[in-house]
């Protein structure tokens, strides 16, 4: 055994957690914006990429998947809000898990970064506002009519802090019952 062999632990089990992973492999979360439309749902083309990627022991990390329609950022992101979105990310979880592997959901609010057709026709929220950001004709991203520039955002209302974290709750409650690991 060569000492760079001896000394490569990327091959070796980690504990994460309640999660115990034969190796350090992980599939890092990225938008893929394959969900079904309307509706943001994980469907059989999301379904057929994460079993793909899926290794014995090893660890995916999904794509952002949104709060609520109010937290819609980018256009083909999955959510977890729906019945349907929830059980179409079973589908995905239980094949996962059928080869062996582990997946963590990652729960996504974009701020500022969103445009109104997304979310239902409001306007996004963010922590401040800046209308730099939603000016400059570099900064674009996904919505139902191709690339634009983000729309006018507005700042989170000190009230408003209690229902974000109530999305993030409910959210957490559907991870679960979707069967992920973490």
């Amino acid at each position: 055994m060569t000492n760079t062999s001896k000394n490569n632990r990327l091959f070796s089990p980690i504990q994460l957690g309640a999660t115990g992973l034969k190796h350090r492999v992980v599939m890092a979360p990225l938008t893929r914006s394959r969900s079904l439309q309307p509706g943001s749902i994980p469907g059989d083309l999301m379904l057929e990429y994460y079993a793909q990627r899926t290794s014995d022991g090893g660890l995916v990390i999904s794509e952002a998947a949104q709060l609520s329609l109010g937290t819609s950022g980018w256009q083909g992101a999955p959510g977890m809000y729906s019945d349907a979105q929830i059980d179409g990310w079973k589908t995905i979880v239980d094949a996962v898990h059928a080869k062996g592997g582990y997946i963590f959901a990652q729960l996504w609010h974009p701020g500022r970064f969103s445009h109104a057709s997304l979310t239902g026709g409001a306007m996004p929220v963010s922590a401040s506002v800046d209308p730099e950001y939603w000016q400059n004709p570099s900064r674009l991203i996904s919505t139902p009519n191709g690339w634009m520039q983000p729309s006018p955002h507005r700042a989170l209302e000190k009230s408003e802090i209690l229902g974000v974290l109530e999305e993030y709750g409910k959210a957490v409650k559907r991870v679960r019952s979707a069967g992920f690991d973490g």
